[in-house]
Parts: structure tokens; C-alpha cells; sequence
């Protein structure tokens, strides 16, 4: 049996322009499922991890400009979103595939309490606030991002261990389609033998990696809003990229070709899954996840 993980990004669930609705997540989660049920009638085993990057700005929104709501923790809104996603997930691949069960894991990641990340933090999260508005807020860290507003950064810690390794192993080997990882995981710091969790996010995409080599995956595909990695982005000789070796991806990379904040971290990704062992990673639109998995189209990146 083939065995994938695939890794949704935020345009799975709500595309640009939309507000998040129930019925637009609904609408997009049940095209999104449709192209996952369909590989796994032709034969392969997933595996899949999804970003919560909008989820979590609403509820920090809603917590932060309704008194009568109580305000919770980063991690435990980690939490509240894995959970809300992952039903979404498994409530809608059901009825394509009734026949497979499905089982959505609350997952810790374990970060490195001394990551130099947590002295800077540099992750945007939650809602676009006024300068008045943020100053008004006791939030610690702000900056103002892209012209848009303020909002407010946490730190973005490497993953390094995922904690409930051990059950998603057992799920999978029992058959089940396994929905975890959810935005990146709940970053988790040890402190002797008892764990916290902290004010932190955690790159999707990294912790997707993660995942993947932990697993013995060899293939990662990595969905996005665009059908391939480009070269020049948005300029006028901009150029797609077919077919690349992990080693002229990183001279790339060195360059600065890519996007910081966009698609700098999955190519990043991709890089270190085909380093710790990982055959090929492939990045796509949702859209097109079927024929790159024929190899018809796609980013494909291999050693």
C-alpha cells in the first residue's frame, strides 16, 4: 500500500475573500475530501495534517472583543481548532467513504524550551487591530504587518518531537485515516518530568515534515493555493518549476527566492523530509492533488 501525507494548507477550508462561514468551510472541506477519498480508493493510505491559522483568528477576536467570553491560552485554542477541523475532515470524508474509519488526534509537539525563538518572537497570529486598539490590549508583542494593521506575534519554535507518535502508529496500522498535527501540532515544553504548554506556533508545514520522517513516509505532498512553485513569483518572467533536486533547491533558497511568510517554509520542508529520508515531496493546488500524484503536474522535488 502507497502511503502519503498530505498537508492542507489554510485555502482547504477558507479560500481568499471568504470569511470563514460554517457553509463556506463546509462547502470547501467537502471538495477537499472528495480528491482525498478518491486516492484512497486507489489504494493508498494517508495521512493528513492541516493548518488552523484562521480558525485561531477568530477565536482570538472573539475572546479578545467579548468580555462575556472567557479568554483561553494559545495552546488550548490550538486545541479547540484541531478538534473543530478534524471533525470537519472526518464528518465529510465519511460520506464519500463510509466504509474507512476515521480518527482525529489532539497532538502535542514537543519544542525546546531555550529555542532561540522565544526571544523573538516573530509569528503574526489572531485579527488585525488599529494602533489604538493594540495599545489598549495587554498583549505583549505587536508589530504591524503589511500595511493592514497590528497584530499579534508569538514565537515560531523548531518541532522536535511529535508526543502522541506512538498512538498515531497503532491507528494506522489498524487501517484508520488519521487526521493530526493540526496547525502545526500544540507546542509542548518539558520541564523535568511534567509538560506545558506555551504562547507559541509552530510551522504546519515543519511539523508535517516531522511527522512524515517519524513515520517511515517516503512521500510528502504539500497543498497550497497555487498548482507549482515558481521562480520570480508574480513578475513578468516568472517561471514554474517542474522538476528539482533538493540540492539546487537550497542554492535557491540561499539566494532568497522564495517568500518568507509564504512559500520559504514549504520548500524548507520539503527539503529536510528528502534529507531525513523521504523519496519525493510534491507541491500543489488542491485542485490538481490527482494528477500530481500521477506525476502529471506539480512541484516535484526529490534527492
Amino acid at each position: 500500500m502507497k502511503r502519503i501525507l498530505i498537508a492542507l494548507g489554510g485555502n482547504a477550508l477558507i479560500k481568499e475573500g471568504e470569511t470563514g462561514e460554517f457553509k463556506e468551510q463546509k462547502k470547501n472541506i467537502q471538495k477537499t475530501t472528495e480528491k482525498i477519498a478518491s486516492l484512497i480508493r486507489k489504494g493508498y493510505s494517508v495521512v493528513i495534517t492541516h493548518g488552523n491559522g484562521p480558525q485561531v483568528g477568530s477565536l482570538e477576536m472573539q475572546m479578545s472583543c467579548a468580555k462575556e467570553i472567557p479568554k483561553m491560552p494559545l495552546d488550548v485554542e490550538d486545541a479547540m481548532t484541531q478538534g473543530q477541523i478534524g471533525y470537519m475532515i472526518q464528518k465529510s470524508m465519511g460520506n464519500f467513504i463510509p466504509e474507512k474509519e476515521m480518527a482525529t488526534l489532539i497532538t502535542e509537539i514537543e519544542v525546546n524550551k531555550n529555542d532561540s525563538a522565544f526571544k523573538n518572537p516573530s509569528k503574526p497570529i489572531g485579527p488585525f487591530y488599529s494602533k489604538r486598539k493594540s495599545s489598549e490590549l495587554k498583549i505583549k508583542n505587536f508589530i504591524e504587518d503589511s500595511g493592514r494593521g497590528y497584530r499579534k506575534v508569538v514565537a515560531s519554535p523548531e518541532p522536535k518531537r511529535v508526543i502522541q507518535l506512538n498512538t498515531i502508529k497503532q491507528l494506522i496500522k489498524k487501517g484508520k485515516i488519521v487526521i493530526c498535527c493540526g496547525g502545526g501540532g500544540i507546542p509542548i515544553i518539558k520541564e523535568g518530568t511534567k509538560r506545558r504548554g506555551v504562547e507559541a506556533v509552530i510551522d504546519k508545514d515543519k511539523a508535517s515534515q516531522l511527522l512524515a520522517n517519524s513515520l517511515g513516509i517516503k512521500q510528502m505532498v504539500i497543498l497550497t493555493d497555487v498548482e507549482f512553485v515558481y521562480l520570480n513569483y508574480k513578475k513578468k518572467n516568472q517561471k514554474k518549476i517542474r522538476k528539482i533536486k533538493i540540492k539546487e533547491l537550497k542554492k535557491l533558497l540561499e539566494k532568497g527566492e522564495f517568500g518568507k511568510g509564504s512559500m520559504k517554509p514549504k520548500i524548507q520542508a520539503c527539503v529536510k523530509f528528502i534529507e531525513k529520508g523521504g523519496k519525493k515531496a510534491v507541491i500543489t493546488s488542491l485542485e490538481k492533488l490527482l494528477p500530481a500524484m500521477q506525476g502529471k503536474t506539480g512541484t516535484e522535488i526529490t534527492k
